[in-house]
């Protein structure tokens, strides 16, 4: 595998079929989120921090799925507050229209916020979709 850091909190991860065959997974795991894909995008992130110099913070986590020419697949591991805005986005062409609003005003919210004040602001936003997940 390579690894590329992009920024502070973003590492991308370069991996091939040797990768997957090593990880006794497929592409295939990845698309369809097997537990043997969860476990190998863990230890592939954890593998990207270490390499690359990174402290994961575990707030405001994005991942991102390119398909590249050669047979290879570039994961790119995001903590940054733009990237982790940039996917609420996406959801929000998801979203019912009870929670369109409430997620449009926290996306403002967000980009409003020093980074500080917004790593807060997700963190507790995650803590409550975990425990109504619950």
């Amino acid at each position: 595998m390579e690894y590329r850091k992009l920024d502070e909190l973003k590492v991308t991860c370069i991996a091939g079929a040797e990768d997957f065959a090593f990880f006794g997974i497929t592409l295939d795991d990845i698309l369809d989120r097997t537990e043997g894909a969860r476990r190998f995008l863990q230890k592939v992130k954890t593998l990207a921090g270490q390499s690359q110099g990174v402290e994961w913070t575990n707030i405001a986590y994005t991942l991102q799925i390119s398909m590249l020419s050669n047979q290879q697949v570039a994961f790119t591991f995001s903590e940054m507050i733009p990237d982790y805005i940039a996917s609420l986005r996406h959801s929000l062409m998801l979203a019912d229209i009870q929670t369109k609003e409430p997620l449009e005003e926290f996306i403002q919210t967000l980009e409003k916020a020093p980074e500080d004040r917004a790593r807060q602001l997700v963190a507790r936003f995650e803590r409550n979709v975990r425990e109504t997940k619950e």
